[in-house]
């Protein structure tokens, strides 16, 4: 699942952000623009999707290291 579709499952931009209690949506605007969510908050988003009762797992959160 790309992060697109993780932010898209847990309601959106805004949502993901007031979940994760940020002040500005902006934050969670360029992980969708960058598709990738930073390593220090990804822990946060699997705890916001399993308070949701999303089936999101780590390995949709955490990007796969590309192969040499």
């Amino acid at each position: 699942m790309a992060i697109r579709s993780v932010i898209a499952e847990l309601g959106g931009i805004t949502a993901v952000a007031k979940g994760l209690r940020h002040r500005n949506v902006t934050t969670v605007q360029g992980w969708w623009d960058r598709e990738v969510i930073p390593a220090r908050r990804q822990r946060e988003v699997l705890a916001l999707a399993a308070r949701l009762g999303k089936d999101i797992t780590a390995d949709q959160v955490i990007p796969a290291a590309e192969a040499e």
